[in-house]
C-alpha cells in the first residue's frame, strides 16, 4: 500500500508540475500541459537541492489548487452545517493531509517516468475542464491520473483528481468523512485529519533524530 502511494504520489505531482503556467493563461488545459511537460521534466530531474524543489513546490505548484473546493467536495452536504471556524480548520488540516500524502513523496525516482497528455474537447466558454494524463514508468502498469479543473476568479484550478478511476476527494476521502461524521459530527473529521497529520509529523521528527 505505501508503495503504491508513493508510486501515485510520484506520479500525480510529477504531472502537476506541468500546470504551472495553466492559472494566467487563456488556452485550453491539455495543451498548456503538454507544452510545459518538458519543462517540469527538466526541473525536477535535475535539480538535487530539495529546499529549491520545495520552494518551486510553495510558489508554482500548491497555488494550482483550491484547497477549499476540495474541502469542501470531501466533506458533502455537512459543509453547509459547518461553522467558519470548523471550515477554516477543516481546509487547514485536509490541505496539510494532501501535501503530505502526495507532495512529500512526488519529487522520489522520477528519472525514468514519462506522462501523456491526451487531447481534451474544450471550448473557450467552459469553466470546468478534466485533463486524462497517463504516467509510464519502466516495468509498471500504466497509471492514469485525471485533473478536475474549475475556471474561478483566480484563474484554473484544481479541485480534485482521479487516481486510477476514483476521485481522491469526490470518493476517496468522502467516504473516510462520512463515517467520521456519522460518529461525531464536522468536529469528529477535524480530529481525524489532526491526528493523522499529528501522528505524521511525530514520526518524521523521530526520524530526524
Amino acid at each position: 500500500m505505501k508503495q503504491w502511494i508513493a508510486t501515485v504520489a510520484a506520479g500525480a505531482m510529477l504531472a502537476f508540475t506541468t500546470f504551472a503556467h495553466a492559472v494566467s493563461q487563456d488556452v485550453n488545459p491539455d495543451v498548456l500541459v503538454e507544452s510545459t511537460i518538458h519543462e517540469a521534466l527538466d526541473l525536477v530531474k535535475h535539480e538535487k537541492d530539495q529546499k529549491k524543489i520545495q520552494a518551486m513546490v510553495d510558489e508554482k505548484i500548491l497555488p494550482l489548487f483550491d484547497f477549499t473546493l476540495i474541502t469542501k467536495r470531501a466533506i458533502g452536504v455537512a459543509w453547509k452545517s459547518a461553522s467558519a471556524e470548523q471550515k477554516q480548520q477543516l481546509v487547514e488540516e485536509f490541505r496539510s493531509l494532501l501535501v503530505r500524502v502526495f507532495i512529500s513523496k512526488a519529487f522520489n525516482n522520477l528519472a525514468n517516468r514519462t506522462i501523456k497528455v491526451e487531447r481534451g474537447d474544450f471550448s473557450s466558454g467552459d469553466d470546468q475542464a478534466t485533463v486524462h494524463t497517463v504516467v509510464n514508468t519502466p516495468g509498471e502498469a500504466p497509471l492514469s491520473v485525471d485533473y478536475d479543473f474549475k475556471k474561478t476568479a483566480g484563474g484554473w484550478k484544481v479541485v480534485d483528481l482521479g487516481v486510477a478511476g476514483p476521485r481522491v476527494a469526490l470518493e476517496i476521502y468522502r467516504n473516510q468523512f462520512q463515517g467520521q461524521i456519522q460518529q461525531g459530527g464536522v468536529d469528529s473529521v477535524i480530529k481525524f485529519l489532526a491526528d493523522k497529520n499529528h501522528e505524521a509529523a511525530s514520526v518524521k521528527k523521530a526520524g530526524l533524530k
